[in-house]
């Protein structure tokens, strides 16, 4: 078996053997590396006798809070089941030795630690984000979107039953096949099961894509984050997606790239103030199937 290095920062990484095992008893062959954020790591894999390609996200940020989001992340998508999305496939976890790299006398030496278990988590592979593919030279017809659209807004119903997503960006709307799915749970709030894993003065959320209540929590007001918030970010995705642009500001009509029937949905579930859009992911699903389906 070789080896793989997991890099945690520019700093550490860890190193795993290539081949991991899943609660499924399967084998996973470690490939590259597809992407990396503050806390995890996500490699290509193949299940080692079918060959065939999944993602196997690492969680290398391991203090105590971290490894619980990590776990509940991994809980939440074991109980979905939805082509809108990310599809869970196993877990586990896997021996890392953690290495240092340090300057000493002006110069970089390493230093090896001890062996860490590493939570992994093996997941359908994408093609690649929609941020990616909402910037290929083709626009994306209103056939695809709109569908993606529907898709979307009735998974986010359902992620809403159980938790807050608080993290809708177009990095972590993944291209699954035919589908855009929804992926990484890691900053979710459950309604039931736990407390907010955050701190007080941690910035929830993504930082272009964040709702206005969001922005103002992380500058210590005490706005209430609710599903309204999760509805602001899908429809920033949905306009992202459609005109190629965020949706700074006090959106218009001649701002609107797509249907006309759409505009007024997109305008309301974007207004500065949670108390005017939709309440609920499932009233915002409703109003778009009304549009789209006519």
């Amino acid at each position: 078996m070789s080896q793989v290095e997991l890099f945690r920062n520019q700093s550490s990484s860890y190193t795993i053997s290539d081949h991991v095992t899943g609660d499924d008893g399967r084998i996973y062959i470690v490939g590259e590396r597809i992407a990396a954020g503050g806390n995890a790591v996500v490699h290509e894999c193949n299940e080692k006798l079918s060959g065939d390609s999944y993602a196997v996200k690492f969680q290398v940020e391991l203090r105590q809070r971290r490894r619980e989001r990590f776990q509940r992340e991994v809980e939440l998508l074991r109980g979905f089941d939805d082509p809108h999305i990310i599809r869970f496939v196993a877990t586990g976890t896997v021996p890392g030795i953690r290495t240092e790299r340090v300057r000493r006398n002006g110069r970089i030496a390493t230093r090896r630690g001890n062996s860490e278990e590493l939570p992994f988590v093996i997941l359908m592979r994408a093609s690649e984000d929609l941020a990616k593919h909402a910037k290929t030279p083709h626009q994306i017809p209103p056939a695809t979107y709109l569908a993606q659209f529907l898709g979307l807004s009735k998974a986010l119903v359902k992620v809403n039953e159980k938790a807050l997503h608080r993290d809708i960006k177009p990095e972590n709307i993944l291209v699954v096949g035919s589908a855009w799915a929804i992926s990484d749970f890691g900053l979710c709030d459950l309604h039931e099961g736990g407390p907010d894993l955050s701190r007080v003065d941690e910035k929830i959320g993504p930082a272009q894509w964040m709702s206005p209540e969001a922005f103002n929590k992380n500058l210590g007001c005490a706005d209430a984050i609710g599903q309204t918030s999760d509805v602001f970010q899908l429809a920033s995705v949905f306009w992202y997606a459609t005109c190629g642009r965020h949706p700074t500001g006090i959106v218009r009509g001649t701002d609107w790239c797509g249907p006309a029937e759409l505009f007024p949905i997109m305008e309301r579930a974007l207004l500065h103030s949670s108390q005017d859009r939709f309440q609920t992911s499932a009233e915002f699903s409703a109003a778009l199937e009304a549009a789209i389906i006519r």
